[in-house]
């Protein structure tokens, strides 16, 4: 439901002398203190706030949540680029698009916004800052609709691609030019576009993907470059009896290694599920890598929270934190440095 941004060390080189610059490997970065968890909720209802922000995200108990009036009904993908301090939120119902300007004391104002009527059931989205395109997965006609040039477009717009899948997209996560499409439904498939800028209008076929064992439905996605490490959200039953309590969360180590052009399928290292973990339909999922923290954050939408728990979690464990909401929860996006 969403890439991660890594701030990189910029070297000023003297005007004299050419000096190179080498990154000393024995210091440690500087430690951030912020922990910003955007929340995206699914909720029709004129008088539900779609946008909730909790800052900090990461302490033993969830702050009372900052509530911005997005106004975007059936609100779904949700990020946030740091470097722009621009938050992107989308609107399924309205097919609109809104830019939020992020104050320092992590308050929202109203940017620009564009509507694209044929953006027919947007779902999640993902940014390439660095070449200005905005993703929008759409499950109904199985896309991907591409913008181009998005922190300039406002009123009407038109997706520069539109992407044609062999499945119904859910989550995505971007990580540099590779990009993660979960397909929904039963397929419980990952699909990995190595060049997603390159690809062109109409059918595109994935170079690799995976097939998860023991899955039912999957929604949400985060990756981490770092650690190769792949993180999934399984809704399971979305209505049946037990749809509120049978949901998982699975984890890949050696994640791009079982990326295959056959799609085959992969076992998962371990899996968070169970009555004591208060998963039903987590809709998406985040993770905080910072070695202090590793903490993994889930929007349960069924069960209306947000549930945090520990990396080195598995099986049948409760979660070590929860904010229990007024609102359902479809996306989230943690902004942690």
């Amino acid at each position: 439901m969403k890439q991660r941004f890594i701030l990189q060390l910029i070297c000023l080189l003297p005007l004299i002398l050419p000096v190179a610059c080498t990154k000393d490997d024995n210091k440690p970065m500087p430690q951030s203190t912020v922990s910003r968890l955007y929340v995206s909720n699914a909720d029709t209802d004129a008088s539900v706030v779609n946008t909730l922000i909790f800052d900090r995200a990461d302490e033993s108990k969830f702050p009372e949540p900052y509530k911005f009036s997005s106004q975007l009904p059936d609100a779904n993908g949700i990020l946030f680029d740091p470097f722009s301090g621009i938050v992107f939120q989308v609107s399924r119902r309205n097919k609109n698009i809104r830019t939020f300007k992020v104050n320092t004391d992590g308050s929202l104002i109203k940017k620009d916004s564009f509507i694209d009527e044929g953006l027919l059931s947007a779902r999640d989205i993902a940014f390439d800052r660095s070449r200005d395109l905005l993703y929008v997965s759409s499950d109904i006609d199985s896309a991907v609709y591409v913008y181009n040039t998005v922190s300039k477009l406002t009123g009407t717009a038109i997706a520069s691609k539109k992407l044609k899948l062999n499945g119904k997209p859910w989550g995505m996560f971007l990580d540099g030019n590779r990009l993660f499409i979960v397909i929904d439904q039963d397929r419980t498939e990952v699909q990995l576009f190595e060049d997603a800028s390159e690809l062109e209008v109409g059918t595109i076929t994935p170079e690799k993907k995976l097939t998860l064992s023991g899955a039912v439905r999957l929604h949400g996605i985060s990756y981490s470059a770092q650690r190769d490490i792949l993180l999934l959200t399984d809704i399971a039953e979305a209505t049946n009896t037990g749809y509120d309590t049978d949901g998982a969360v699975h984890f890949i180590i050696g994640a791009l290694a079982k990326f295959t052009p056959s799609g085959a399928a992969v076992v998962p290292t371990k899996t968070i599920k169970g009555p004591s973990t208060l998963l039903g339909n987590p809709t998406d999922i985040a993770w905080d890598e910072r070695s202090d923290k590793d903490l993994v954050y889930v929007a349960e939408k069924a069960g209306k929270k947000i549930l945090v728990f520990k990396y080195t979690d598995t099986g049948n464990t409760a979660p070590l934190v929860k904010a229990d909401l007024s609102s359902s929860p479809e996306a989230i996006y943690l902004d942690a440095r």
